[in-house]
């Protein structure tokens, strides 16, 4: 099929841009890739311009990781909330959208639309700050865990699926002495790999980059997230005391811990992305048009 020229123009400006594009989100983190493994010395020779290592070394992340590091443990820490968040998150999220898509739940709209609600308006920082508090949940291993366990707009996702699904599918298996436990777990739940793989990605993210949460409801660094020490790390312009305790030796330059402590903490989402981005974009589709 022969193409015009005004198509073949608009077809190399869309390259053209995307391109920069690309090389706009790309530059940057390949700037801190190449800073993190340089040593210091050959990086002050060149004013700061890295751009390709042409020497290799290790040494900014063998200081932020070694055992009792803080930034080790807070990485265990982090790992901890995000694999116990989001199993609880999507045990509250396919309960929740299994129920709310059965039409004949009373009161179905009713609740429906107290879920709806939370997504408009919130308790607000200081409420849910003094109900965190007097619960006794400040500065323990399960708020960061808890305060996110839940999201609305998932679970409204997750209960399109869910009405989609042939109910001849549950009623068969109703007729043959299937509990509403045994339909979810049997049938359901095998039919919606592809929702469920969306929103754990969905929870998996928001897990893996709060930061906020932890400033707010932690103080003790023994359980503060990779997140809240990358934010310290960079935001300060030395290293904080609290890393320098925990790491025990002199540290190296800050520029490379800096850059050191980004790849640590954006890498392990980086390589699990793409494996799933094809869960994700089938995911938010299914649902979104009802036949």
């Amino acid at each position: 099929m022969k193409t015009s020229k005004r198509e073949a123009g608009f077809a190399v400006s869309n390259y053209i841009i995307l391109t920069i594009l690309t090389l706009v989100i790309v530059l940057p983190f390949w700037y801190v890739l190449s800073v993190s493994v340089t040593p210091y010395q050959i990086y002050s020779e060149k004013n700061g311009l890295v751009l390709f290592p042409t020497s290799f070394s290790l040494q900014y992340f063998d200081y932020l990781l070694k055992e009792g590091s803080m930034i080790y443990n807070a990485y265990g820490n982090t790992i901890r909330n995000t694999v116990g968040g989001v199993a609880l998150a999507l045990l509250l999220t396919v309960t929740a959208a299994y129920s709310l898509a059965e039409k004949k739940l009373p009161g179905r709209r009713v609740i429906m639309l107290y879920f709806v609600f939370t997504m408009l308006f919130k308790g607000g920082m200081i409420p849910t700050y003094i109900t965190i508090k007097q619960l006794g949940l400040l500065n323990t291993n399960y708020v960061l865990i808890l305060v996110m366990a839940y999201s609305a707009f998932n679970m409204i996702l997750m209960k399109s699926f869910f009405e989609g699904i042939p109910e001849s599918l549950k009623e068969s298996a109703s007729i043959d002495g299937a509990s509403e436990f045994r339909i979810l777990w049997r049938i359901v739940l095998p039919l919606s790999m592809p929702v469920i793989a969306t929103v754990s990605l969905l929870y998996l993210v928001i897990y893996w980059n709060d930061f906020f949460n932890a400033l707010l409801y932690t103080s003790d660094w023994s359980k503060a997230p990779v997140q809240l020490v990358l934010r310290t790390i960079i935001a300060s312009s030395s290293l904080p005391p609290e890393l320098l305790e925990t790491a025990g030796s002199a540290p190296p330059p800050t520029i490379g811990i800096q850059m050191a402590a980004i790849v640590i903490v954006a890498l392990p989402m980086m390589i699990i992305y793409p494996f799933v981005q094809r869960f994700f974009e089938q995911g938010m589709l299914i649902g979104s048009v009802k036949g």
